[in-house]
């Protein structure tokens, strides 16, 4: 088979939203793929979320048809042999290589795939429990203590255990990049245009999501209170959108930004705009429509070109969110103004200290911590 004729098309359903289906070698829809995405669309995953599955799932067909077996007949060992099938650089099963090479995907991408693998027979499952059996030997039980943390039901649930997965490979810890407020101002001064600006300023000052930020419309900002409301509205003409249903909220920001909006508003919303959208296109034939991601992929590859700083607008809410931390906001105002649902997402993913954060800490209660020590041949260092 050729693996190139399979592949992921865009559809626009008939609530006029952009979604996506596998197509196989026969130029036929997958059926059990499409059933899952339409599963997962209906119990509210984002589109960017079904984008993904559907792209890991185009891989795991690829891998299924080199092997020559039905996705209902995989076994864990096969699934193992999947997992090396994506290490490869070719993506093509049972070559051998005379020089090491370096895996296509790093560990936590794999992960990913895997665990979407899992949420598709899982599905498979829950539908009919007589097709599949492979999951049940995928996971295995663990106690709730080995979780990490407590969740609310953790009284209740304790004892009964959850189900992890047993292939996965080893992540490394690694510190999430985070930028400094010298680098946010270098970046800021490279901006050719008042909409570059305020979107960046933007993102910094309120650590929203860049999905969110496209969502905006001009009737969201309270100029007279200085807030900005996040509204869930559904998938937007420019597919931008709230990414979950903790997402709705009300940011407070300065006084400065909200000039800087309104300075933004009075030189690029002219008559020529028809639309309440508040970041818009201002060159090509599109000029005037509202903004959509590749306008802000290509504005930040601009910014990275110029300033030589690896950004990008994820980074700036990592930023955004590590330096109210170290101003000394409590986890729960984080966790607000990140738009979580639990505690744990905010600490875990976007709280990210550097070790000068740590000493400072540390010398402040470092005299709190010492003990007199009677032994007369310790030298004591102030």
């Amino acid at each position: 088979m050729r693996l190139d004729v399979m592949r992921v098309e865009t559809v626009i359903s008939k609530q006029i939203k952009r979604r996506y289906i596998l197509i196989d070698d026969n130029g036929e829809i997958v059926e059990p793929v499409l059933k899952f995405l339409k599963y997962r669309d209906n119990i509210g995953n984002a589109r960017n979320t079904l984008r993904a599955y559907c792209y890991h799932l185009k891989l795991y067909f690829e891998f299924l048809n080199q092997i020559n077996v039905n996705y209902l007949n995989i076994d864990i060992d096969q699934m193992a042999k999947f997992i090396g099938w994506l290490q490869t650089p070719e993506g093509v099963y049972n070559v051998s290589y005379l020089n090491i090479q370096e895996s296509k995907r790093n560990n936590r991408t794999i992960n990913t795939i895997i665990n979407t693998v899992l949420l598709f027979y899982d599905y498979l499952l829950r539908h009919d429990e007589s097709q599949i059996s492979i999951l049940g030997n995928l996971k295995e039980k663990m106690s709730y203590s080995k979780r990490g943390y407590k969740d609310f039901l953790y009284h209740i649930n304790k004892d009964k255990g959850f189900m992890a997965n047993i292939i996965k490979l080893k992540v490394p810890k690694s510190k999430p990049k985070t930028l400094d407020k010298q680098q946010i101002q270098t970046i800021l001064n490279n901006c050719t245009n008042v909409r570059d600006y305020f979107l960046l300023r933007l993102l910094w000052e309120s650590s929203i999501r860049i999905g969110e930020a496209l969502s905006l419309w001009i009737e969201d900002f309270n100029i007279s209170e200085t807030k900005i409301e996040i509204k869930d509205r559904g998938e937007l003409e420019n597919y931008s959108e709230i990414k979950t249903v903790n997402s709705p909220r009300c940011i407070d920001v300065s006084c400065e930004l909200m000039n800087d909006f309104m300075n933004y508003i009075a030189e690029m919303h002219d008559d020529n705009v028809n639309t309440n959208f508040v970041f818009i296109k201002l060159t090509g034939i599109n000029k005037y429509k509202p903004m959509e991601y590749q306008d802000v992929v290509s504005l930040f590859n601009r910014l990275k070109k110029k300033t030589k700083i690896d950004v990008n607008p994820h980074m700036l809410r990592h930023s955004s969110l590590t330096e109210l931390k170290r101003l000394g906001w409590e986890a729960e105002f984080l966790r607000i103004r990140a738009g979580h649902k639990h505690i744990q997402t905010t600490l875990q993913m976007y709280i990210h200290l550097s070790d000068d954060d740590l000493r400072k800490e540390w010398e402040e209660v470092e005299k709190n911590m010492k003990i007199k020590s009677n032994r007369s041949d310790t030298s004591e260092f102030e």
